[in-house]
């Protein structure tokens, strides 16, 4: 019996093993490792700041998705890769495999005094500290809050804003449903001289838009020099005093992947080419958070991608098993996509090599709420998946 190892239980795992077990048929077994047991959906997170979700709300157990779809499921930790002997060590044994998909995700930058701070791309956990900080504050009636990001000098890719103007936005609206809006100060901050620029001219200026309209103050195009206690210190000795302060940092490649004799880039990524296999291992495919490729300098790293990264590395394993060339591409699904939620209305941002649009309105909104059932729904199969 042939094995496919796929590692890590995210979006992007996830779809692989499902789209594994539905293209090989026949004497296959496809395993799937993770250390945690559930499939959180962090495009929704978002909502979980404002008490408006909950972590159960947000996550499907993958017991439950493996029996449904026909895949195993194996809670353990990835210990390391040994890709020339095809082997995967987990803290408890090892695996051998005749393909392996790696899906592990990203690792963060660690900038001086981060741990005074809470992402909301970070583990489930942190979305709850934050909830429960936010709460706090709005129970007392007044607060400074303060949300940014930062990149990785290494890699332009390596880096996550979206969800942060999501949150931040969230919290004005939510401030202003409760009367509170006038009692607190929101401030947006970023080494970027431009953030938001990957979204385009149109998504650039709606943001910049809706940062006026809302009072919050920007602070941009200023180096980080350190985050404390009492707020965040830039490269010219300013600060900004906050009661919570929600931080991005930039991305690299998870330690895992040190831990292996796979080609990484400077900032950690595993390279694969157009195939999503990683270069010089015709039998192993990255995707994701976890690999690099050759793109638009706007490219990003969002979901949606790293799950048709994860159909075109399922193909690919199910060609060479049919003796053919390993030719599906994901090249032509190269796109940016995602609707920034403002609470009350939404920005649905387009981007590819020929078109960019940003139009704004409570529709947008309405389908990103829907978007978050039919997710759930889909994965659970109880509705087909519709692109």
């Amino acid at each position: 019996m042939k094995r496919i190892l796929v590692l890590g239980g995210g979006m992007g795992g996830v779809e692989a093993a499902i789209a594994l077990t539905q293209k090989l048929k026949g004497d296959y077994q496809i395993d799937l490792i993770s250390n945690r047991d559930f499939l959180y959906i962090y495009p929704a997170s978002i909502w979980l700041t404002v008490g408006k979700r909950t972590l159960e709300d947000l996550s499907v157990p993958l017991t439950q998705l493996a029996e449904i779809h026909g895949f195993n499921f194996l809670q353990e930790e990835v210990k390391e890769v040994r890709a020339k002997e095809r082997l995967v060590l987990t803290t408890s044994q090892e695996y051998s495999y005749d393909y392996l998909i790696i899906a592990l995700g990203g690792s963060k930058l660690k900038p001086k005094g981060v741990e005074n701070t809470l992402s909301i791309c970070g583990s489930p956990l942190d979305g709850m500290q934050i909830q429960e900080r936010f709460l706090e504050l709005v129970e007392r009636g007044e607060g400074k809050i303060a949300c940014g990001f930062s990149g990785n000098p290494q890699d332009a890719t390596a880096v996550r804003g979206g969800p942060v103007f999501e949150v931040l936005f969230n919290f004005d609206t939510y401030l202003r449903e409760k009367g509170l809006r006038d009692r607190f100060e929101l401030t947006f901050f970023s080494p970027s001289d431009a953030p938001g620029k990957r979204l385009g001219a149109g998504g650039l200026a709606q943001l910049q838009q809706l940062f006026q309209e809302r009072g919050i103050t920007i602070v941009s195009g200023k180096k980080i020099k350190e985050f404390t206690s009492s707020g965040v210190t830039f490269e010219d000795d300013t600060h900004v005093v906050t009661d919570l302060t929600v931080f991005t940092p930039g991305m690299t490649g998870t330690p895992i992947l040190k831990q292996s004799d796979l080609p990484l880039t400077a900032a950690g990524f595993v390279p694969v080419s157009d195939t999503a296999q990683v270069n010089g291992f015709e039998n192993c495919y990255a995707i994701g958070d976890s690999s690099y490729f050759e793109g638009p300098d706007w490219r990003a790293r969002q979901g949606h991608l790293a799950e048709v990264m994860a159909r075109t590395a399922a193909e690919n394993v199910a060609r060479q098993e049919r003796g053919e060339a390993a030719t599906a591409s994901f090249r032509e699904e190269i796109n940016l996509l995602c609707i920034m939620d403002t609470g009350t209305e939404g920005v649905f941002v387009y981007r590819d090599e020929n078109r960019e649009m940003a139009p704004r309105g409570a529709w947008a909104r309405w389908a990103k709420l829907a978007w978050e059932k039919y997710y759930k729904l889909n994965k659970l199969g109880k509705v087909p998946r519709l692109l």
